[in-house]
């Protein structure tokens, strides 16, 4: 299975998502629940037969406890992974992808050399 490479424009978006999830977990230990507001979106628009609305409050209360409780559990999971894969993976001078195709495959320079390592039968 091929996966299309990120472009420049994924590549902003990620890191503005990756800004907007630092500013919900600027606190110590991560952010503070909403009291009284679920904390799982899913859950809520499952239980309650509805789809996300963003002009409900109740909604966007139950958007950001879930979004806390994920920076809660896994606390700069969205740093590693987001900022990763967009400014570490991506990043040509890193040389880890492949520059000329559209798809994510290994550098030509990695993928010699793990073939230069492989046991010959």
């Amino acid at each position: 299975m091929k996966m299309d490479k990120a472009s420049e424009s994924d590549i902003d978006a990620a890191g503005e998502l990756l800004q907007l999830l630092d500013t919900i977990d600027w606190h110590w230990g991560g952010p503070c629940p909403i009291p009284d507001a679920p904390d799982s979106l899913l859950e809520f628009l499952s239980e309650t037969g509805s789809e996300f609305d963003a002009e409900k409050p109740e909604h966007l209360q139950v958007l950001y406890n879930h979004l806390a409780q994920l920076l809660r559990r896994a606390p700069n999971f969205h740093g590693r992974i987001i900022g990763g894969m967009c400014y570490v993976i991506h990043n040509p001078r890193n040389e880890i992808i492949d520059p000329d195709l559209d798809y994510l495959e290994m550098h030509p320079k990695l993928r010699g050399l793990l073939n230069n390592l492989a046991p010959t039968p």
